[in-house]
């Protein structure tokens, strides 16, 4: 009863307040022009399609987008605007003894009674409606301006009651944009207050602990929507300060990572949908055409964005950031001590690792290969999984409805069955620079199909040779495998980059991967883009029946391997190196002596603790975002800083 009457008092604020609002277009702004009207008017077209399609073939989220493309073409009669916004107004969620959700919108066209589908709905929706209301309120019909404020209204209880941890970072953000901007449309204080409540709280977690949702090529372009919402619609001088600050150490910290040759971010990723190759909203939506690549944008919404970020543009300190070579990064991402990553950015190469695991989609040890003759290629990552879905291919095959009966008793409500997924192991690792020693360990969860998991190192099929040990080695042929020697260690080279992966210790006991070359080309199935060279093939290592895996490895990456004999050399140094290995009642220790001296992890794997780090180059006590040892996050957030 408690929330009902919470939810009761926060309507109360808020009904009465649409006769109070007023033209809210900022003065001066002029909405982008797209970059191409014929393709945009074929998406609208689509779209409408879709929409009258009973039910419609469109989320709910979207009718907001369209709707904005829709007014600024002109392309909408009133009467038919007016229908859509009926419609929408339909999947909200009206009763109020919903609690925390009453004011929140169905993610579809068929959900039921409380279940909204997705909670973060009404978050979307407002973030891509309100612009309906700042910037064509005055093509609205009266009839339709009426339903819009009623479904805002209806919506601002949603997003003010919806609880977003803080460590959710693009949701987060996105209701405080909603709050403000809603509040700024329809004069409401206690939304503007709420809003910049939550803006200082944000800010002060990530000058201590640094951004949670860290370099998502999805959800680093969310996050850099609604900051730049923030700063182009709002009018409070104070907010639009913090969010230039926001926005600089964002940027910089994608252009740390950022590979402008591949139009990809690079790094270690929090979140990330492709497993095999890197691009998504954040890429082809915004940096690459910020970077002068094509935009391909046809919906008014990202265009105004990108629009927001051109004004900005990069900054100088930025521009070098991008452009330097053999930077190494050290961010850290969240309160834990054990909550960084590192990346070393070389000329054809660059290799991340993060010291703990953030999600079933994130992207934790990677190299990322480019050069003038192949740009972009599908990137090199482990992954522990146990559905034999290497290439991360789940939820684009629709795998989740024809495996449905491999579903686990008890499934729980958000598991993600249908969505591509891994495991979320323990996760210990130690790098300096060029190389890194990983140590995983994990077990069976609820989106397992087998009762093993596998050990998988993506790989792109576009090396110059390849070796199992000492034996030079063919690419097997399509649908064949060939098993690692005793050495269990494997060589490529692409064009001057020397590449090895050495197994150290896995507890299947000398168990050996297998390179195998299924013939798997990657087709993005998110973002329309096609990669040419797309060929893919894949490092496996089976473990035990048990539903358990521990493994650890040695990645090392070298540049300026021009002959056959700098390729003997780094092979004999990797071959050579001696391994450490000691394992006793559930403590791991594994390291390998390297050139530059001791590079390793220990760990409590029973009870989940780092022990210790093996580092012949440690890294700082105390770091927010360091780039060859200068720390340049703080002197951006520090201000922000709650002591």
């Amino acid at each position: 009863m408690k929330t009902i009457v919470t939810v009761i008092v926060v309507i109360l604020s808020i009904a009465g307040f649409v006769l109070r609002v007023a033209a809210q277009e900022p003065e001066g702004y002029k909405v982008p022009a797209m970059p191409n009207p014929a393709a945009r008017k074929a998406v609208l077209e689509k779209e409408w399609a879709a929409m009258q399609a009973n039910p419609p073939q469109i989320g709910v989220r979207d009718c907001f987008m369209f709707l904005a493309d829709a007014l600024d073409t002109r392309f909408l009669k009133d009467e038919q605007v007016e229908w859509l916004l009926k419609k929408v107004q339909t999947r909200m969620i009206t009763d109020p003894a919903a609690g925390r959700i009453y004011g929140n919108i169905f993610w579809g066209w068929q959900e039921r009674g409380f279940d909204v589908g997705d909670g973060n709905n009404v978050q979307f929706c407002v973030q891509y409606g309100i612009l309906v209301k700042l910037l064509f309120n005055d093509r609205l019909s009266k009839a339709a301006v009426k339903t819009l404020d009623e479904i805002f209204m209806l919506a601002g209880n949603g997003v003010l009651n919806q609880e977003v941890r803080i460590s959710y970072t693009n949701i987060y953000l996105m209701k405080i944009w909603n709050l403000l901007a809603l509040g700024q449309v329809y004069h409401r204080p206690v939304m503007l207050e709420s809003g910049r409540k939550l803006f200082d709280t944000w800010l002060n977690h990530v000058a201590q602990y640094g951004n949670r949702e860290y370099d998502s090529p999805t959800y680093s372009g969310v996050d850099m929507e609604s900051l730049l919402l923030m700063h182009t619609f709002l009018k409070d001088n104070d907010i639009k300060t913090k969010t230039a600050d926001a926005l600089n150490f964002l940027m910089t910290d994608l252009s740390a990572h950022y590979n402008k040759r591949a139009g990809i971010l690079g790094g270690a990723h929090s979140r990330d949908y492709n497993r095999v190759f890197s691009r998504d909203l954040l890429e082809e939506k915004y940096i690459n055409p910020l970077l002068g690549g094509q935009n391909n944008n046809v919906h008014l919404f990202n265009q105004i964005c990108l629009s927001a970020l051109q004004k900005l543009g990069l900054s100088a300190s930025q521009k070098e950031l991008m452009n330097r070579k053999n930077r190494f990064i050290v961010q850290r991402w969240d309160s834990l001590a054990n909550t960084y990553a590192c990346d070393f950015v070389g000329n054809k190469v660059s290799i991340a690792s993060s010291n703990q695991t953030y999600s079933p989609d994130d992207k934790p040890f990677v190299v990322y290969l480019s050069s003038e003759r192949i740009p972009a290629m599908p990137n090199i990552a482990y992954v522990l999984e146990g559905r034999d879905d290497h290439y991360g291919t789940w939820a684009a095959t629709g795998m989740g409805e024809k495996m449905k009966s491999r579903m686990p008793a008890n499934y729980p409500a958000n598991g993600g069955w249908n969505k591509t997924r891994h495991l979320m192991p323990f996760l210990q690792s130690a790098q300096n620079k060029a190389e890194f020693v990983l140590l995983a360990a994990g077990e069976k969860d609820h989106n397992c199909t087998n009762d093993y998991l596998n050990s998988t190192i993506i790989l792109p099929n576009v090396f110059d040779e390849i070796w199992m040990g000492n034996k030079k080695i063919n690419v097997p042929d399509a649908g064949k495998g060939i098993e690692l020697d005793t050495s269990r260690t494997f060589f490529a080279r692409f064009e001057d980059v020397a590449i090895s992966f050495r197994l150290i210790w896995d507890d299947t006991g000398e168990g050996r991967a297998s390179l195998y070359n299924d013939g798997f080309n990657y087709q993005s199935s998110r973002e329309q883009f096609q990669l040419k060279h797309n060929k893919t093939m894949r490092l496996t290592l089976r473990h035990s029946n048990n539903g358990k895996a521990a493994i650890a490895m040695w990645w090392k990456v070298e540049e300026g391997i021009k002959t056959a004999a700098d390729f003997l050399k780094f092979r004999k140094k990797v071959l050579s190196a001696p391994l450490i290995v000691n394992v006793q009642n559930g403590v791991v220790e594994v390291a390998v002596v390297t050139v530059n001296g001791r590079l390793g992890v220990k760990a409590d794997l029973s009870s989940k603790k780092r022990l210790a780090y093996y580092n012949p180059s440690p890294l700082p006590a105390s770091f927010l975002f360091q780039v060859d040892g200068v720390e340049i996050g703080r002197p951006i957030m520090q201000k922000y800083k709650v002591k």
